[in-house]
């Protein structure tokens, strides 16, 4: 019990390491292998991709520490922290890709993974509501791989249009959580303002310029797995990405670790279920992703579940 205890009261410090080691894994492996074979000058690549892949390792560490530790708070997390353990060894059984093991751990991930993120939201306090939207896309991100991978059929939505939605919900969330009249909130709000203004310079350059955005039609969406239906909402994807970062930064500034570890989580890998997952962790890192978010309310006065269940004690 003494090293569970420590454990949860650790989980900040072992939320902050995952949040960079996924970072970097994001941006010199599974974003970079695309740039990084197109005739591009980039220095010192070899360099870059073994941060990137070292990256990896440490972030499929931290990520099972954390699923081990939530798991605690969720109990439809057992079994997926179990496949999370699990999942490098999946590789070693024979076409692993088309085994009928495969497919039933999909499967099961489809139903646990629901069934963990609504968990996660009734036990969180009625401001997480606004998370329905990211609970939606991620769930139709683990079902568009299952689609895909086992029956063959590709899931037509726009894509871009729920995460939009999503962003939507979690700035919301992001802005209402904690003191709304107090200084730290003006700050985080100045400083997520501050940190789209790039993304908009950004936006105005490509749009005025058609090389850049035929290149950047290529780039972006094979960094994030998106697929963009309409060449030109290139655009608007810049700005829904400056808009995540901009929450991202809000929500860590005003001492929220959890949603905006989370929600990294969630943006980085969600949207390669379109194309199927390639890894079962990356399958995984959403569904966690988005109780990461939700543990920062378990522990809140008026839950959904409360409300719901007035009698229900804890």
């Amino acid at each position: 019990m003494k090293m569970i205890d420590e454990l949860k009261g650790n989980l900040n410090l072992f939320l902050i390491l995952l949040g960079i080691f996924s970072f970097l894994q994001f941006s010199f492996k599974q974003a970079f292998m695309f740039p990084s074979i197109l005739p591009l000058n980039i220095s010192n690549t070899n360099l870059l991709l073994l941060i990137g892949n070292i990256s990896f390792y440490f972030f499929f560490i931290f990520i099972l520490i954390v699923s081990i530790i939530l798991s605690f708070s969720y109990k439809s997390l057992i079994p997926l922290t179990v496949i999370l353990f699990l999942s490098p060894f999946i590789t070693l059984i024979p076409n692993y890709e088309n085994s009928f093991w495969l497919y039933s751990l999909e499967i099961a991930i489809l139903v646990l993974g629901l069934a963990s993120t609504i968990e996660g939201l009734i036990k969180s306090s009625p401001l997480s509501i606004l998370l329905i939207p990211t609970l939606i896309l991620v769930n139709l991100g683990v079902y568009a791989s299952i689609l895909l991978n086992i029956f063959h059929h590709a899931l037509f939505i726009s894509y871009l249009t729920l995460y939009i939605i999503s962003i939507v919900g979690y700035l919301a969330y992001v802005i209402l959580w904690g003191k709304i009249k107090s200084l730290r909130n003006y700050v985080a709000i100045s400083v997520g303002l501050l940190s789209i203004i790039p993304f908009i310079l950004f936006e105005n350059i490509i749009s005025q310029n058609r090389y850049l955005e035929i290149l950047m039609n290529m780039i972006l969406p094979s960094m994030l797995g998106i697929n963009l239906y309409n060449p030109y909402h290139i655009t608007l994807l810049v700005i829904a990405l400056g808009l995540s970062i901009g929450g991202i930064l809000m929500a860590l500034m005003k001492g929220n670790i959890s949603a905006g570890v989370g929600y990294f989580l969630i943006i980085s890998t969600v949207f390669l279920g379109i194309d199927g997952f390639s890894l079962l962790i990356y399958m995984l890192t959403p569904i966690i992703g988005f109780l990461v978010i939700t543990s920062g309310e378990i522990e809140s006065k008026k839950r959904i579940i409360d409300i719901i269940s007035p009698t229900r004690n804890g």
